[in-house]
């Protein structure tokens, strides 16, 4: 399960306005990498590149040296799994039923969901906490626990890659730190490559191994979190000033005001 993702000379852009003009980075499987950077610095617009979403992005994002732009969109949904930040529709199904949704690449077009897809979708659910609800309405759940079902939903999807855009959105601090706990583990046993969006410095040390740093003007930083993750790098990143914190073998970094 190889599942290398790269990107050579990607241009990151929106409407009117060039947020950087080359990002080269290779995300190798065993590594789980935070992508930081200020509000509007490219983090999201980065996210969707490396999921095939941008079709701007063209040939410069490959998948084990295969241009992702020309991967079936089904067997690019076995291999790369993206959260967006946003859904852009309402589910009005159960929880199960929006979870088993992830198990869609894998399924038999003829028969539906197999009793193995029912099984991930119920084992990922346990995993969020959130098997108790499995046969609640989805659009009855609190914005903690449609993000738990969402994270739960891209679980069962099992890519080799997982892309995600603030995954830790509206989860309170348990449930935010199993989570993390939860893809470090898919990392470690399962060499799987984890790519997040993080928005404070609160984590990153304690849980990745590697670090994208995205600041404004388009310069970047990337590589091993011990060399990339330093306070001068972050405050600089943040034009704020912060803390250093070391426990349990990580770095924690917080607001110092």
């Amino acid at each position: 399960m190889p599942g290398v993702l790269s990107c050579r000379h990607l241009r990151l852009q929106v409407p009117g306005r060039m947020l950087c003009g080359d990002v080269s980075v290779t995300f190798e499987p065993g590594q789980m990498w935070a992508i930081l950077g200020r509000n509007g610095c490219g983090k999201t617009t980065l996210v969707h590149a490396l999921a095939g979403l941008d079709r701007a992005a063209g040939a410069a994002v490959e998948l084990d040296g295969v241009v992702l732009a020309n991967t079936p969109r089904r067997r690019r949904a076995r291999d790369v799994g993206v959260l967006l930040q946003q859904e852009e529709t309402e589910f009005w199904g159960s929880v199960l039923d929006y979870v088993l949704l992830g198990r869609f690449p894998h399924a038999d077009s003829w028969t539906g969901f197999s009793r193995e897809d029912e099984t991930r979708a119920t084992q990922a659910l346990e995993t969020v906490e959130l098997a108790p609800l499995s046969a609640r309405r989805y659009v009855s759940l609190s914005g903690g626990e449609r993000q738990r079902a969402r994270i739960a939903q891209l679980l069962a999807q099992d890519p080799r890659a997982f892309l995600l855009d603030e995954p830790l959105q509206h989860l309170d601090l348990q449930h935010q730190a199993r989570v993390l706990a939860r893809f470090q583990q898919l990392v470690r046993d399962e060499r799987r490559l984890v790519a997040m969006v993080l928005h404070d410095a609160l984590w990153p040390g304690r849980y990745c191994t590697h670090a994208l740093l995205i600041y404004d003007g388009g310069a970047l930083a990337s590589g091993a979190s011990r060399e990339v993750l330093t306070r001068a790098n972050l405050e600089r990143l943040y034009a704020a000033p912060l803390a250093e914190v070391s426990y349990d073998g990580g770095s924690y970094f917080v607001p110092h005001v």
